[in-house]
C-alpha cells in the first residue's frame, strides 16, 4: 500500500512540474483568416511569445518568426496582395503593424532587446503600392511610420541603443512618390521627418550619440533633402516648402546647429 501511495505521489509531482514547464514555455498565436488565396504562417521558438494577426482579402502572405523570449507581433492586413516578412530575434521586441488597401509590402527584422516598431500604411483609394523595411539591432530602438495614400517608401536601419526614427508620409496626386530613408547606429540619435504632397525625398544619416535631425516638406513637390551627421549632439533643422528645392548638410563634431529654410 505504501508503494502504491509513493507511486501515485510521484506522479502527482511529475505533472505538477510538467505543467509548470508547459506554462513557463508557452508561446501564443492567434490568427485569423478570411477571404481567398491568403498565405499566413507563424513560427515561434522560446518562451512567451506572442503573435496576434487578422488578414482579411484576396491573395495576400504574411510570415512571422519569433526566436527568444516575451516577443510580440501584432498585425492587420486587410486587402488585396499585401505582403510582409517579420523577424525578431531577442527579448521583449515589439512589433504593432497595420495594412488596409491594396499592394503595400513590409519587412521589419529586430535583433537585441526591447526594441519596437510601429508601422500603419493605407490608401483610401484602393491604390496603394506602399513599402516599409526597418532593421533594427541593439536595445531600446523604437521606428514609427505612417504612410497614407500610395507609392511611397520608407526604410529605416538603427543599429545602437535608444534610437528613434518617425517618419510620417502623407501624398497627393495621381503617384505621390514619398521617400525616406534612414541610417542611425550610436546611442539615442533621432529623426523626424514629415513629408506631404508628392516625390518628396529625404535622406538622413546619423553616427555617434544624442544628434537630432527633423525635415518638413509639406507643400510643393520635387523637393530633397539630405542630412549627414556624426558625433555628439549635433542639430539638423530642414524646412522646404515649394517645388524642386535641394539641401545638403554635413555636420561633424560636438553640438553644431544647421538650419535650413527655403520656401518658395
Amino acid at each position: 500500500m505504501k508503494q502504491h501511495t509513493f507511486v501515485i505521489a510521484n506522479l502527482i509531482v511529475g505533472l505538477i512540474l510538467s505543467n509548470q514547464l508547459l506554462a513557463q514555455n508557452q508561446n501564443t498565436a492567434v490568427l485569423n483568416q478570411q477571404g481567398g488565396n491568403n498565405q499566413l504562417t507563424v513560427t515561434q521558438l522560446g518562451i512567451g511569445n506572442d503573435a496576434l494577426a487578422t488578414q482579411n482579402g484576396v491573395s495576400s502572405s504574411h510570415h512571422l518568426y519569433q526566436q527568444g523570449e516575451g516577443n510580440q507581433i501584432v498585425g492587420e492586413f486587410i486587402g488585396e496582395n499585401n505582403i510582409g516578412v517579420h523577424i525578431q530575434v531577442g527579448e521583449m521586441n515589439m512589433l504593432d503593424i497595420s495594412q488596409s488597401n491594396d499592394n503595400h509590402s513590409a519587412f521589419t527584422s529586430q535583433m537585441g532587446r526591447s526594441n519596437e516598431i510601429k508601422i500603419k500604411q493605407n490608401d483610401s483609394y484602393n491604390k496603394g503600392g506602399n513599402e516599409a523595411v526597418v532593421v533594427q539591432k541593439g536595445q531600446e530602438n523604437m521606428v514609427n511610420i505612417n504612410q497614407r495614400l500610395r507609392n511611397s517608401r520608407v526604410f529605416v536601419a538603427q543599429v545602437g541603443e535608444g534610437n528613434v526614427a518617425d517618419v510620417y508620409q502623407y501624398g497627393s496626386g495621381q503617384y505621390v512618390n514619398n521617400e525616406s530613408y534612414i541610417i542611425q547606429g550610436g546611442r539615442k540619435n533621432k529623426v523626424e521627418v514629415d513629408q506631404y504632397k508628392e516625390n518628396q525625398t529625404a535622406l538622413v544619416q546619423q553616427s555617434g550619440s544624442e544628434n537630432e535631425t527633423k525635415i518638413a516638406q509639406k507643400k510643393g513637390a520635387d523637393n530633397m533633402a539630405l542630412v549627414l551627421q556624426q558625433g555628439h549632439s549635433n542639430m539638423a533643422n530642414v524646412n522646404q516648402q515649394g517645388d524642386s528645392n535641394q539641401s545638403l548638410v554635413i555636420q561633424h563634431g560636438r553640438k553644431n546647429n544647421a538650419l535650413v529654410e527655403q520656401i518658395k
